[in-house]
Formats: C-alpha cells, sequence, structure tokens
C-alpha cells in the first residue's frame, strides 16, 4: 500500500536548484539554450516556473497529459491538449524542456516526448521531474533527463527503502491534497470532459 507524506516547501526548493543547477551547467557545457519549457500540466507547472525563472527561460508549451477514468470503466493515459498543434517552428534543433513533479510509470513523459518528436524530429528533448518511482523509465533515449530523488510506491518496507537509498513514503506537494492522491477525483472523465 502506497503511503504519503507532504514534500516540504523547503525540500522543494532543494529539489529546484538542485535540478536547475545541473541543467544549467548541462546547457552551458553543450552550448544549448532552452527554446520552450513544456510543462506536464497540472503538477509539472509549478516546477516549471521556478525552473524557468532561474535559468530565465521565457516561452512556455505547456502539453496536458492526463490519466483518464472513463465511465466505462477503461483507465488511459493520454494527451488532451497539445499546443504543438498551433505553433509553427522553424528553428532545424528546437530545444524542448519537459518538466514534471513526480514520474510515476513515465508514461506521461514519453507521451510528451513522442508528441514533440512526431512534429520536430530533430528535436532537442530535456526532461527534468523533482522525484520519480524507484525503477521507473530513466529515458536513456533523450538527450538529457535528471531527478531530485526517487521514492517507493509501496513496494518496499522502510528498511528496504533505506537501504536503496529512497524516500519510503510517496511525496505530495503543497499544491495537492493527500486526499486526492488516494481517490484521483480528477481522473474522472466527467471532471476531465464537460
Amino acid at each position: 500500500m502506497v503511503k504519503y507524506k507532504s514534500l516540504s516547501h523547503e525540500r522543494f526548493l532543494e529539489c529546484i536548484n538542485y535540478l536547475s543547477d545541473n541543467l544549467e551547467k548541462y546547457l552551458k557545457d553543450n552550448n544549448l539554450k532552452v527554446d520552450f519549457v513544456c510543462p506536464i500540466i497540472r503538477s509539472g507547472a509549478v516546477p516549471a516556473v521556478y525552473i524557468s525563472n532561474k535559468l530565465n527561460i521565457v516561452k512556455f508549451l505547456p502539453l496536458q497529459i492526463k490519466h483518464i477514468s472513463y465511465n466505462d470503466g477503461k483507465e488511459t493515459i493520454e494527451s488532451i491538449f497539445n499546443p504543438l498543434e498551433f505553433v509553427n517552428i522553424t528553428k532545424e534543433k528546437p530545444v524542448f524542456l519537459i518538466v514534471d513533479a513526480l514520474q510515476s510509470s513515465g508514461k506521461s513523459a514519453r507521451i510528451a516526448i513522442e508528441e514533440i518528436k512526431s512534429k520536430y524530429n530533430d528535436a532537442i528533448v530535456l526532461y527534468v521531474c523533482i522525484t520519480k518511482k524507484y525503477l521507473s523509465d530513466d529515458f536513456k533515449d533523450i538527450d538529457y533527463f535528471d531527478y531530485a530523488f526517487q521514492y517507493n510506491e509501496g513496494e518496499y518496507s522502510e528498511e528496504e527503502s533505506l537501504k536503496l537509498g529512497i524516500d519510503y513514503y510517496a511525496p505530495f506537494f503543497s499544491w495537492e491534497k493527500e486526499e486526492d492522491q488516494i481517490n484521483h477525483p480528477d481522473d474522472l472523465e466527467d471532471k476531465i470532459f464537460f
């Protein structure tokens, strides 16, 4: 069973600083400039704003990718808003920074990567998240991937988590409610399509 714990604002800021410092070094070492920050909405919006301000990145293309529980019992993760359909980027190798707060399976990030690559095959794709579930996708097929820490999603005991160097508790963020992490009312079809 997944156990949750609120991530303090102080730890959140430590994670932002860690990710921003690493990303800034990567960009400098590779002579790159991020053209668009692509937060995975909703959760990725908050860290994306912090990181973009720290690195002075101006342009955003938010992607809304959502787990959906349909009324007929079907469950999916799918794109419900893709602004790439509305822009025409002429740069030969545009640089996109995907940002999320929490990566569970990695499927949302994979969808975001595929949407970018389907429109801009030569795009440089960077992806950061505050935390990722232990052993979830490490995205070795993109240009850059980083996270601040890993967490347990109910598979490991506290002792095993400590030995693995991962957080025992799955985090929820200050802009989220613990109850929503347990019951997922925002996943319901009627909340998304009305």
